[in-house]
């Protein structure tokens, strides 16, 4: 029987809907103010008709951006506003900060001569090498370093990995991968997967897995006709081809950009989690991606209706993928209770459990 002193315990599900309804309704408001904006001022050098034509690009590149940017700060122990010690104002500057250097990084590419053929090539990279040092690598590379050297060491890091990769024949690392990442992260697949490996072993095992999920995935869409597999209209490098040009496939996956890490993060993975891994962490994954499908198959019928073009679709699309990390990174929204999945010893680590895991294995 429950003491009547002990401290009740405030109802999840109200806080849970209060922060889905939070992220995914500042989703579609700063996608119709976002687009506004490049409608009226362009990041580009669009003018007249190409205004219409690009104004998603623009709205893609700089929410890509901020985020970016976001992401960085967050894991550099949030340099450098580490020392704000509200929660909300160092928050609001981080995201603040993030956009700003957003726009001015868009923006740079176009000053800098070097066009929007360069835009996906430097934004694929730039989160490839992000994700491998410090979501599927955990910081490993800047492990123990004070948070303005975890900040410049990853970002030269990265600039100039970006770099090297951007001017050779390779042009980029295509960003297929990035929502099978958030899935397999959000859900805890991934660290279960490679429990108790050593970085960077770690990160390179988890990237494997997530190149045979994108081979699987690409031969399903090819049968569903949906993807071409033909040399990549970016680089000639990559043969692992391309979606269709009626852009629903690419829909599918900007949708799952925006609701893989976010949703799973928010409702805590409830039900998976009240089953043992792998299994629990599987449904998940299949559940999230299947819902992705089902919510580009619905967003690709409002063409028209509600959204004026397949363009506006995809920028409504892939915006809520700023906000449901974003967020959860800079807020904390979703990680407020800790808790255990299924065979879990300590909350948000698979580490050490091989002992209580033996049996399930």
């Amino acid at each position: 029987m429950a003491s009547v002193n002990a401290t009740p315990r405030a109802p999840v599900l109200p806080r849970v809907l209060r922060d889905i309804v939070l992220v995914y309704g500042v989703t579609i408001l700063s996608a119709i103010v976002v687009n506004w904006i490049v409608r009226t001022a362009p990041i580009g050098p669009w003018v007249g008709p190409q205004i219409e034509q690009f104004f998603w690009l623009d709205n893609i590149a700089w929410q890509l951006f901020a985020l970016w940017w976001i992401i960085l700060i967050a894991v550099s122990d949030f340099w450098p506003f580490a020392g704000i010690r509200s929660g909300m104002t160092r928050g609001i500057a981080v995201i603040a900060t993030g956009w700003i250097l957003g726009w001015l990084t868009a923006k740079a590419v176009y000053v800098g001569g070097l066009g929007a053929g360069w835009l996906f090539p430097i934004i694929g990279t730039i989160y490839f090498f992000l994700a491998f040092f410090s979501f599927t690598g955990e910081n490993w590379i800047v492990a123990g370093m004070p948070p303005r050297r975890k900040f410049g060491v990853l970002l030269i890091l990265i600039a100039g990995l970006t770099y090297a990769v951007t001017s050779s024949s390779i042009r980029w690392v295509p960003a297929w991968w990035f929502p099978f990442l958030q899935i397999g992260v959000s859900t805890g697949l991934l660290p279960y997967l490679t429990r108790d490996m050593k970085q960077p072993g770690k990160s390179v095992a988890q990237m494997c897995l997530l190149w045979l999920v994108i081979l699987a995935c690409t031969c399903v869409s090819h049968i569903l006709g949906v993807w071409e597999f033909s040399a990549s209209p970016i680089s000639r490098f990559w043969a692992s081809g391309t979606y269709t040009s009626d852009n629903v496939w690419l829909l599918f996956f900007m949708v799952g950009c925006s609701i893989n890490f976010g949703l799973p993060v928010l409702t805590q993975n409830w039900p998976f989690r009240y089953i043992a891994m792998p299994w629990g962490g599987l449904l998940g994954c299949v559940f999230y991606i299947a819902l992705g499908a089902v919510i580009a198959v619905v967003l690709s019928r409002m063409v028209g209706p509600v959204f004026s073009s397949m363009n506006e679709a995809l920028s409504f699309a892939y915006m809520g993928v700023n906000w449901s990390i974003g967020l959860c990174l800079v807020f904390g929204l979703g990680s407020s209770r800790p808790y255990l999945w299924a065979g879990q010893k300590s909350a948000g680590t698979w580490e050490g459990n091989e002992a209580s895991l033996a049996s399930a294995d």
